[in-house]
């Protein structure tokens, strides 16, 4: 038997079909112990105490249902939204939940063997929390940076335009004590640049803070990125983050999607064996590996020769660093695969 649940804050709802997708009831249940028991209980007075269970998106809300359905014994599949979106037009117009839980549990039914294990492990885990948090304070910085100068160019536009670097800490004592003169705006705009040039210096603190615990744990467990030139901690961390046990792919090019990596085939016709740039995938992956790209094309001599070849053969320089994306795309899925197979805290 199949079950699919729709994930919500409060409550949850499942969907129970047969093996020939034959619908045998749905349960709405509170998103709380006892409303895992309650689901639990539901699903053994349907004889599914072994059923395969789909969960649409668990990263958040799903966390506790997921931890409880694995603990019970089942086997708990991750289906990612777009898969359930294609399947709730087969039903025509209109959502309900209900509807939503059948149509994860038809992505179960026809999908399972591409569908990957929606507990991920702790380590995985941990670093998504980290790496999540570090860009949460980075783009706060970022903002108290923009609202810094935006109240500095007001007073004094000429000093502003000076500074390139207002992350430094230099820069930043030197605000804490600026002064503009006696007026009332110059007064007011001075300890507002005060109070934003401290909290400037305490994301600082607190982004420092997170990067030694980032460097941590990939010290304590390995570094599967360590060795490829412009992948830094902070890289790694969103590579494993987002990418999660690659084991769950079926090979390099079905995580080369994955990151939006793989260009999509649009020809038709005259124009067959054309393709176009995938937009789609896990934009933070895609994001690291246009990073590292970056990097070793300024920096790396074999990159820079794997793009002056792709330059020759008819490509465009934006063109030919797509096409090392897509390298790159297959060797971090090597690395990160023989990283899961040596890691014990990715394997109990």
């Amino acid at each position: 038997m199949i079950v699919g649940i729709d994930v919500h804050k409060r409550a949850h709802v499942a969907a129970l079909l047969d093996e020939r997708g034959g619908e045998l009831g749905t349960l709405d249940f509170a998103n709380s112990p006892e409303g895992m028991r309650r689901l639990r209980s539901w699903l053994v007075a349907h004889d599914a105490g072994e059923a395969v269970v789909g969960v649409e998106s668990p990263a958040g809300y799903g966390r506790l249902l997921v931890a409880s359905l694995e603990t019970a014994g089942h086997q708990v599949l991750n289906v990612p939204a777009w898969r359930t979106h294609r399947e709730r037009g087969r039903h025509g117009p209109g959502k309900t939940d209900p509807g939503d839980a059948i149509a994860v549990a038809q992505v179960v039914l026809r999908k399972r063997a591409e569908l990957g294990p929606a507990l991920e492990p702790e380590l995985v885990r941990a670093l998504a929390l980290l790496e999540l948090q570090r860009r949460r304070l980075v783009r706060d910085r970022t903002q108290a940076i923009q609202r810094l100068r935006a109240d500095w160019n007001q007073v004094d536009p000429v000093a502003e335009a000076r500074v390139v670097n207002l992350t430094r800490q230099r820069e930043l004592r030197r605000l804490k004590r600026v002064s503009f003169g006696d007026g009332l705006v110059e007064q007011v705009a001075a300890r507002c640049i005060r109070d934003l040039a401290r909290d400037i210096e305490d994301l600082n603190q607190r982004i420092a803070a997170l990067d030694t615990e980032i460097a941590q744990l990939l010290t304590e467990h390995g570094n599967p990125v360590a060795d490829l030139h412009g992948a830094d901690p902070q890289i790694a961390a969103a590579v494993i983050a987002h990418a999660g046990d690659v084991r769950r792919f079926r090979n390099a090019a079905a995580f080369a999607r994955f990151c939006g990596a793989a260009p999509i085939p649009c020809g038709s016709g005259q124009t067959a064996g054309r393709h176009r740039l995938h937009r789609g995938g896990n934009r933070q992956l895609n994001a690291a590996l246009y990073r590292i790209a970056i990097v070793q094309a300024r920096h790396h001599p074999p990159a820079r020769a794997y793009l002056a070849r792709k330059i020759a053969e008819g490509k465009t320089p934006r063109e030919a660093r797509r096409a090392l994306k897509r390298h790159l795309a297959n060797v971090i899925y090597r690395r990160l695969y023989a990283w899961a197979e040596a890691t014990p805290a990715l394997n109990t």
